[in-house]
């Protein structure tokens, strides 16, 4: 006996208390009904077994739905010997002329005119079966009766009535489902004197816990056997099913994976599908239409779905909730409702989902729940599904399904039934796809551009445009965008205040483009609260960066922070107050703000927001000396957006993932980004200038001088053009100075550190420390520890850990000059002036400050010798000639104590020395090549000159 059986011993029991009827000399019918898949057939073949032990003769036919139209197919199987248990030759005989007497006929002459077999044919099998019962008792089981066909239905119904005195125990199984579709065969059934009906439900919850304990162990069964009733109804077949998925899945797991879990798969969606097709029609049709509609499948619009009477439809469902299939109406499993829609077939399934839409639709139901079903039909040919599909992407990017939003608009482009509807979409898919993306909007730029040139754009829709052509880097189009923007006259009013707000925008991102701007006279007021946020924080952000921000300037960017919810339209004010802070050497402050930002665009998964604000976070890390952060914050922005993503804005994150790693050595990964290609055209934007100042960094960095000053130099002639010449936003002076001072051109760098000054005005600030400590290299040895002492102080206060651990180091060293004899003051003044700005703290000095010498000194090294050392080796081997040890000489190069370790053991086997003390005492360290010193002060020269041809402009003009 089967497991499942365990739990039917009574009605097994009821079988045999038949079959001992039978035995006693009357015939006995027995009717088993139960739902699909509940394990009739199993109690069926216990039933056969006992009787075969008990010596009985049993015949078995199955019947199946593609029988119904084959005549007498159950009966010819019940005349097969091959579905007879072991008897007696004779019956065998008795039978097989019975058989080919049915089997012979045609099937016009195989039915009588009362529809059963003809009476040779009746009376050779009831004497057969007659014989047969003599000795013993005869069972003839069928199951599935309920897709037997008519004549053998009948002549069941006969052989009842023949028999009714004859040893013989008919066991006939019928689903639940079908039993009203033969109610005259039922009827005649309970006529019978031996009848009685058998009723198979599902399994009880101590049921489905002992067979998932026989197959899974105890222990499993007792933890997962509520769990496994509860998914399957009780349902025999749907439980094996389930615990072949667990026995499946546990097999092919690795180790560590738990061995306790609950196990959804193949087997357990096949047997869902079993239940189904086994069942009635309305079932399949209703379970189609519930898995089709989902949630909104209330039995209202499932009947209108399906075609089916109210009634029907009812019927249905709690058939398939006797079956294990359904729990209050919906799914017992995701499991199940997802293998009865991989069983349909494409059409099938496009013909439902499409039903469904318009259902929906004309009962006004969620513009979700529609678009969910023109998305799966993907043929939206309604004229209302454009606006349904924009409603449902507007819905889905409310709640952050971006990927989601850009489906359906996609679909609603193609719903769209005029021009003005398909540009209406198209927007939405720009700001959609901007979210996952930027550079996917690109391709849609052609189309909202001649929409401008036609005039059919809103004034907030054609700034937008031109933003977006702007920051792929289409500048040509972004301008004649600018100049279209006066052609839309009708919106004099509201315009005004667009091109307010966009007259602010472009002079922190794009000064240049300023003057394409179209003069509206109609003084306009803000269209919505957002453009005044928009307007106001753009103002901020301009403001700052001219050098006229105050305490209330830094309040009003932290209210705007305050008030901003993080959504598309709110970014680009949240990033300018942002900004604020950080240009007004507030990068704690900033950093604050931004962090929880992040932390939000991360938990909603928007890659464009954790791009922006990342970036924007770097630049903070740089700026509060955390490069290890600014690093990590700098590969998260490119690592979420691409570079061509970015687009015209690539420069901010490249300028402080490039600031990072110079600080923190890592010169070749700075070098890969330096050589990755950027647009020519965001070299004259603010983005821009971050750039051209980390890359003459990197320059600075790896001894390419003349091409570090020329992208310092180029940021101050961009600055000065456009009125933002502010040391907080690129302290492009005191870097070209570092660039002048290696190059020897010391009084030039004086002057620029000088004027850096003046623009930092009064008070503790970054940038006032960072010029502080430029002119104390750049100065007198006897005023260095005076302007660093200041320089540190101000650093303090900044929080930039980086720039501050720099000038302690360098007034540690100013003052030790000063309490000891002076080395060749030229040499000393050139390797102070070695290093860049942006170098990392040297790591401290090893247990031995001497590197394993190669070979013994045997003779001084010549000219020879001196001249196989590269610059970078000469530098240290004459910082240690001078009785510099490791540790002073990193800290004067900027460099690590394992470097300096590094080009000692070079410079020894090069000089054929064993140590520091046999080093010559007039080491030279080379300037650079006359030719890029020369290049360098004509640069610095010709800026001047510039800067002050613009001032006296300036005043006439004044």
């Amino acid at each position: 006996m089967t497991i499942e059986l365990v739990e039917r011993r009574r009605e097994l029991d009821s079988l045999e208390e038949l079959l001992r009827a039978t035995a006693l000399g009357r015939c006995q019918v027995a009717l088993v009904g139960g739902p699909v898949g509940s394990g009739k057939t199993e109690l069926l073949h216990a039933l056969a077994e006992s009787a075969m032990r008990q010596d009985a003769v049993v015949f078995t036919a199955l019947a199946a739905c593609s029988e119904q139209v084959a005549p007498m197919a159950v009966i010819s199987q019940l005349l097969s010997p091959s579905t007879a248990s072991e008897t007696s030759p004779s019956l065998l005989r008795a039978l097989a002329e019975a058989a080919a007497e049915v089997l012979t006929l045609s099937p016009e002459a195989l039915l009588a005119g009362d529809g059963v077999l003809s009476t040779p044919a009746l009376d050779a099998l009831c004497a057969a079966l007659v014989a047969a019962a003599a000795d013993r008792p005869v069972v003839i089981c069928v199951d599935d009766v309920q897709f037997a066909d008519a004549g053998s239905l009948d002549c069941l119904l006969h052989l009842m009535h023949r028999l009714r005195y004859a040893r013989v125990l008919f066991v006939l199984n019928e689903s639940d489902h079908h039993h009203r579709y033969n109610p005259l065969f039922r009827v005649e059934l309970l006529r019978q004197p031996g009848f009685r009906r058998i009723r198979v439900g599902p399994l009880s919850p101590a049921g489905v816990e002992q067979m998932a304990g026989a197959e899974l162990g105890r222990d499993w069964a007792v933890a997962h056997g509520a769990r496994c009733h509860a998914v399957t109804g009780g349902n025999p077949l749907l439980v094996r099913a389930l615990l072949d998925d667990h026995r499946t899945a546990a097999a092919l797991a690795c180790s560590e994976r738990p061995d306790d879990a609950l196990e959804m798969g193949d087997s357990y969606g096949q047997a869902v599908l079993a239940c189904l097709h086994r069942g009635s029609e309305p079932m399949l049709m209703v379970a189609r239409a519930l898995a089709v509609l989902d949630a909104s499948g209330a039995p209202e619009l499932v009947d209108r779905l399906v075609g089916l009477a109210p009634q029907e439809v009812g019927q249905a469902v709690e058939e398939l909730a006797v079956a294990g299939v359904l729990a209050d109406g919906g799914f017992r499993h995701p499991a199940a409702r997802a293998a009865v829609l991989d069983d349909l077939s494409p059409d099938h399934k496009v013909r439902l989902h499409r039903s469904a839409a318009r259902l929906l639709h004309s009962t006004g139901a969620s513009a979700f729940e529609v678009a969910h079903h023109l998305l799966a039909a993907d043929e939206p040919d309604e004229p209302w599904a454009s606006q349904i599909l924009r409603a449902a992407a507007d819905l889905a990017l409310h709640d952050d399904e971006a990927e989601l939003a850009i489906r359906l608009l996609k679909l609603a482009t193609r719903a769209a039934v005029c021009e003005d509807e398909r540009l209406a979409v198209t927007i939405d898919l720009v700001r959609a796809e901007w979210r996952v993306n930027p550079a996917l909007s690109a391709s849609r730029l052609d189309s909202l551009a001649a929409a401008l040139r036609d005039g059919r754009l809103l004034p907030f829709e054609a700034i937008g445009v031109a933003k977006t052509m702007l920051w792929h880097g289409r500048v040509a189009d972004a301008v004649e965008a600018l100049s279209l923007l006066g052609r839309l006259g009708e919106h004099s009013r509201e315009l005004a205040a667009e091109l307010g707000a966009l007259a602010k925008w472009l002079r922190t991102c794009y000064p240049e483009l300023l003057e394409h701007l179209p003069t509206v006279p109609t003084a306009g007021k803000a269209r919505t609260l957002l453009i005044g946020f928009e307007s106001r924080a753009a103002g901020l952000l301009s403001t700052v960066l001219t050098g006229d921000a105050d305490d209330a300037t830094l309040s009003s960017a932290e209210q705007i922070l305050r008030a901003s919810e993080l959504d598309d339209t709110m970014l680009e004010p949240i990033e300018h107050a942002l900004l604020t802070l950080v240009y007004a050497d507030q990068p704690a402050r900033a950093a604050s703000w931004c962090d929880p930002l992040l932390d939000e665009a991360v938990s909603r998964n928007v890659p464009a927001w954790v791009a922006r604000l990342s970036s924007i976070r770097a630049l903070a890390a740089v700026r509060q000396g955390d490069m290890a952060a600014a690093e990590r914050h700098g590969e998260t922005a490119l690592a979420q957006l691409t570079p061509r993503s970015w687009g015209m804005a690539v420069g901010m994150p490249l300028a402080g993932l490039i600031l990072a790693k110079s600080a923190l050595g890592d010169h070749d990964g700075a070098a890969a980004l330096v050589n990755n290609p950027v647009p020519k055209s965001m070299l004259t934007t603010r983005y821009g200038l971050h750039y051209l100042h980390a890359r003459g960094i990197h320059h600075l960095a790896t001894e390419r001088l003349g091409a570090a000053l020329s992208d310092f130099v180029t940021c101050g002639d961009l600055m000065d053009r456009w009125d933002i010449d502010r040391p907080a936003l690129v302290p492009w002076r005191s870097a070209a100075a570092s660039a002048l001072l290696r190059l020897g051109e010391r009084e030039q760098a004086v002057m620029l550190a000088e004027e850096q000054l003046e623009k930092t005005g009064p008070g503790h600030s970054r940038s006032r420390g960072i010029t502080l400590r430029t002119l104390a290299r750049a100065g007198e040895a006897g005023r260095r520890p005076i302007l660093l002492r200041e320089a540190v102080a101000n650093l303090e206060q900044a929080g930039d850990r980086f720039e501050l651990n720099l000038a302690m180091a360098e007034l540690e060293e100013s003052q030790a000059a000063l309490d000891r004899p002076d080395p060749p003051r030229g040499l000393l003044e050139q390797t102070l002036c070695l290093a860049p700005e942006s170098r990392p703290e040297p790591a401290e000095d090893p247990a031995s400050d001497e590197p394993e010498a190669w070979v013994p000194a045997q003779r001084a090294p010549g000219q020879a010798d001196v001249a196989a050392l590269s610059d970078a080796e000469l530098r240290v081997a004459a910082l240690a000639s001078l009785g510099c040890t490791n540790r002073e000489i990193a800290r004067k190069l900027f460099i690590t104590v394992s470097t300096v370790e590094q080009h000692l053991t070079r410079v020894y086997r090069k000089l054929k020395v064993g140590r520091r003390a046999d080093l010559p005492a007039d080491l030279q360290v080379p300037l650079p090549e006359t030719a890029v010193a020369q290049s360098a002060r004509m640069l610095v020269v010709a800026y001047r000159r510039k800067v002050a041809l613009n001032n006296r402009r300036a005043a006439e003009a004044g």
